[in-house]
């Protein structure tokens, strides 16, 4: 049986949140890096997948949907060890870029009741500000435990 024909009470008054991404651009930037792939192509493929899985769950009945953007790869210990953070920047602007556009589109062509961007990355850069974390006590946000 597939998600869109299950017999899912209320499904109409429930909320699908759709996040997808982070390790997406952890794998691509290898293939990045070594011009297999380029930036733009990566970021059309998987806002195109996201888009995709927008329409599967309005088909499966679903009218409160929100879709994450990707946060700020870029402060994570692993992008700061591997020296990517430049990298990391880079893909998740122009992904977050595009898929703010794209879901935009899709959003206003699909009547859908409700629909929001949760916006991640701006969520995080906010958090790990000096002013928040200074304010909780958090004088590292830089390395792994």
């Amino acid at each position: 049986m597939s998600f869109a024909s299950a017999n899912v009470p209320n499904i109409a008054n429930s909320t699908a949140i759709l996040e997808i991404g982070a390790n997406d651009v952890m794998n691509a930037i290898p293939d990045i890096l070594d011009n297999k792939l380029s930036i733009g192509s990566f970021a059309k493929s998987l806002s195109d997948k996201v888009v995709s899985q927008l329409q599967m769950l309005k088909s499966a009945g679903f009218k409160n949907i929100y879709v994450a953007n990707i946060p700020p790869l870029d402060k994570i210990p692993l992008m700061i060890m591997q020296k990517q953070t430049k990298e990391a920047r880079t893909i998740v602007s122009a992904y977050n870029q595009l898929l703010l556009a794209k879901t935009d589109i899709w959003a206003k062509a699909s009547n859908i009741s409700n629909f929001a961007m949760l916006d991640m990355n701006m969520f995080l850069q906010t958090a790990l500000s000096k002013t928040v974390t200074n304010a909780l006590g958090i004088s590292d946000t830089t390395n792994s435990c």
